[in-house]
């Protein structure tokens, strides 16, 4: 009976050490939240924004981190990531071309993220050069 007791006890303190150990890994993971405004209406992966206030916030399973954007309180969009490089210096930014989102520059975490474009059935004249937009972001999480 004492055995069965001690394996009993044994087995919790296991279970407890464990436990602590994920809590630990889940704190560890930096957050990173921010705002940004849109002036006119773009697209984000298949998602399309109106002009107006965003914020977001980024989950950190690189390779293949979703950006969660929300207006005011509610989900708008959650659009996964297709490429991360490094990224050092620099401003906090969204990049967009032609009117879609094409990347996302945190460099508070050292990355800038990047996500596929959609195809646009839009045709330039010859003489029109494609035009790249900078949204330029507040970021509120701490990063690291």
């Amino acid at each position: 009976m004492k055995t069965n007791r001690m394996l009993t006890v044994a087995g919790l303190a296991v279970l407890a050490v464990v436990a602590a150990g994920f809590n630990a890994k889940a704190q560890a993971v930096p957050t990173v939240q921010g705002k940004f405004t849109l002036s006119s209406e773009i697209r984000w992966g298949s998602a399309t924004l109106a002009a107006g206030d965003y914020s977001f916030t980024l989950d950190h399973g690189y390779p293949g981190s979703a950006v969660t954007v929300r207006r005011g309180t509610q989900i708008v969009a959650r659009i996964m990531t297709q490429g991360v490089s490094d990224m050092e210096s620099g401003k906090s930014e969204i990049i967009a071309e032609n009117g879609m989102v094409r990347a996302l520059n945190l460099p508070i975490i050292g990355a800038s993220l990047h996500f596929m474009q959609q195809r646009s059935t839009r045709r330039f004249a010859q003489r029109e050069v494609p035009m790249a937009k900078i949204i330029h972001l507040t970021v509120t999480g701490n990063g690291r």
